[in-house]
Parts: C-alpha cells; sequence; structure tokens
C-alpha cells in the first residue's frame, strides 16, 4: 500500500498545468477574475510562464512600455486588415506606442500580429520569435542568440528595421523590409525569402542568403555577404549578387510584383502573373516573401483559425434565435 501511495503522488506531480489565455483591450473596464486587463503589462503580470496574452484590436492606441519577463505567447489580430478583403472580420489592428522589451526570463517567447508604429522592439534575451508583425524597428542587444523574425512588414521610409551588435543565428525570413538593415561584422544567421527596398542595407560576412530580392538599383549603401556558395538562388534589379551561384542580376523592375494592380500595402509584394521570381529559388522555390516553407500571410493574421465573414440577420426567429453565418479559415 505504501508503495501504491508515493506511485500516486508522483503521478500527479507529473500533470503539466493547463496554460491560460488572459485578454487585453482598452476599451473595457479591468476584471481580474475574468482575466480581463486593459494593458498589455498588467495582464503579464498576472500571467505564468507558458500563459497566452491576447491583445485585441481597439481604436485607440496601446500607450504603454510593454516589459516582457516572463515565457509568453502574445497575440493581436494582425494589421492592414481593412485593405486584404476576405481574410479577416475585424479591422481593427493592436497598435502599441510604447516600447516593447523582452527582458530576463522572457526566452522562448513569441510575438504576433501587433503593430508597433512609433517605437521599437528590444530583444536582451536569447530564443525571441517575432511573427507576422508591422514593426517599425527591431533592436538587438550584444551577443543575443537565436532571433528570429519571420513573416513581417517593416515599414521603412527613414526608420531602422533591424538593427543589431554581433549577433549569433540571427533568422531573417519571409518579411518585406522597407527600411534599412545595420548589422555588425561577427554576426551569423540566415536572410531567406525576403524582400529589400532600402537604400541601405549592412549584412556581413557570415550570413546565408538565399531566395531574397533587392527591390532598389541603389548600390552604394549595401554592403552584402561575400559573394560565395552562401549567397545563392537571390535576385536584383541591379547587380548586388552578380549572376554566379544561381543569383541573378539587373531583372526587369515591372515584371516582378503586382504593384499597383492591388491597393494593398503588403499584398502588392505578391509575385505578378509570369514573374521572373516564380521558381527561381533553391529547389524551384519562389523567390522573395510569398515563397519558401513559410510565406508571408496577408495582413500578418495569427496563427489559428480567423473569422473573415460574418453575417447576423436583422430579425429574430418566432422561437427567439438570432441566425447568423459564420465562415472561419485558419492561417
Amino acid at each position: 500500500m505504501k508503495k501504491i501511495y508515493l506511485f500516486l503522488i508522483c503521478g500527479l506531480l507529473t500533470v503539466p498545468l493547463l496554460a491560460i489565455t488572459y485578454r487585453v483591450n482598452n476599451q473595457l473596464t479591468s476584471n481580474p477574475s475574468a482575466k480581463i486587463y486593459t494593458t498589455p503589462q498588467a495582464a503579464h503580470d498576472a500571467a505564468a510562464n507558458g500563459d497566452t496574452i491576447m491583445i485585441e484590436g481597439s481604436p485607440e492606441v496601446y500607450y504603454d512600455n510593454f516589459t516582457v519577463a516572463k515565457r509568453l505567447v502574445i497575440k493581436g489580430p494582425g494589421y492592414f486588415l481593412d485593405e486584404n478583403p476576405g481574410i479577416s472580420a475585424n479591422k481593427i489592428p493592436v497598435q502599441i506606442s510604447g516600447q516593447i522589451t523582452f527582458g530576463s526570463g522572457s526566452a522562448n517567447s513569441l510575438l504576433m500580429g501587433i503593430v508597433s508604429p512609433f517605437n521599437y522592439v528590444s530583444i536582451e534575451v536569447n530564443n525571441i520569435t517575432i511573427r507576422r508583425c508591422n514593426l517599425v524597428y527591431v533592436a538587438i542587444n550584444q551577443s543575443i542568440q537565436n532571433t528570429t523574425i519571420t513573416e513581417c512588414y517593416f515599414p521603412g521610409a527613414s526608420y531602422n528595421s533591424i538593427g543589431a551588435n554581433v549577433v549569433t543565428n540571427l533568422i531573417v525570413s519571409n518579411c518585406i523590409i522597407r527600411g534599412t538593415i545595420s548589422l555588425q561584422p561577427g554576426s551569423t544567421g540566415t536572410f531567406l525569402n525576403n524582400i529589400f527596398t532600402a537604400a541601405s542595407v549592412s549584412i556581413p560576412t557570415g550570413f546565408v542568403m538565399k531566395n531574397n530580392i533587392i527591390f532598389t538599383t541603389e548600390k552604394t549603401g549595401y554592403s552584402l555577404p561575400a559573394l560565395d556558395a552562401a549567397v545563392t538562388y537571390n535576385m536584383s534589379i541591379s547587380d548586388h549578387f552578380g549572376t554566379a551561384n544561381n543569383n541573378k542580376a539587373n531583372v526587369t523592375e515591372s515584371a516582378l510584383f503586382v504593384g499597383a494592380l492591388t491597393a494593398s500595402t503588403d499584398g502588392k509584394w505578391k509575385l505578378k502573373a509570369g514573374s521572373p521570381a516564380i521558381g527561381a529559388g533553391e529547389g524551384g522555390a519562389d523567390c522573395g516573401a510569398f515563397g519558401g516553407q513559410q510565406p508571408y500571410i496577408l495582413s500578418g493574421l495569427p496563427v489559428g483559425p480567423t473569422i473573415y465573414e460574418l453575417g447576423v440577420s436583422s430579425y429574430v426567429t418566432p422561437d427567439g434565435k438570432l441566425p447568423m453565418t459564420i465562415k472561419v479559415k485558419s492561417y
């Protein structure tokens, strides 16, 4: 009997705790008992490692700085939601104007579906993933390892999109990058299936570059890795990569992207019919953000189901029911 009793206790101790989802909405009144908060920081402070913070779209900006010190999944609804028809019934994004900092204790966290239009994301620990966000700038501290930035949109203009001191295994994939990039010599990592439009990009030798498109003829501001076998299957409307190692130079600008055929800010970077980037990547993949194994998703819709059409009747049936139609996709 004693052995059975000890076995049961050990079994109970190995049962994992269920993760909890906390809602953030600055249009509601805070209700901790219902897991509802008005700021991301308040929800963070109530959460535990492994929990999810769901920040809901709002007509008002979330103005507070937000410091992450726990292992969390932080999700918003995406961006450009009113520009890409048929993808989401929700048209209101999450805009966080304060600085978002991933500090001590936040390793292995994920940020997704967020717009940071005025400030930057600071990464101060290893193993952080930023996915499907619309960000002004990501700053990575010295000696940080294993940062992943994927399927993101960087608006550019006068902004630096990604900047880092010496970092290890920085992976940037399937992003539309319209701002500058500044990475220090000695850094390592991979740039895969991205689109670059800025006049200044500094990526040192030590990075693998594959399936990327440089969409500018400006060259004086470009510093790229040595053009060897680690830099392959890229293309440019100038001759940034040369023509060795399956790279392509002087591609016709007007042949590449959908462009003005759509009003969508990110949709214009999809490849047009007959684009020379179709099938031009490694293994026959498309070059650019919409190619490869993990392509860019319009509007940065978060992983999981999304209601893309909601129809609600204007009348109630005699038995007291309100007819509605809900259509859902998973991204």
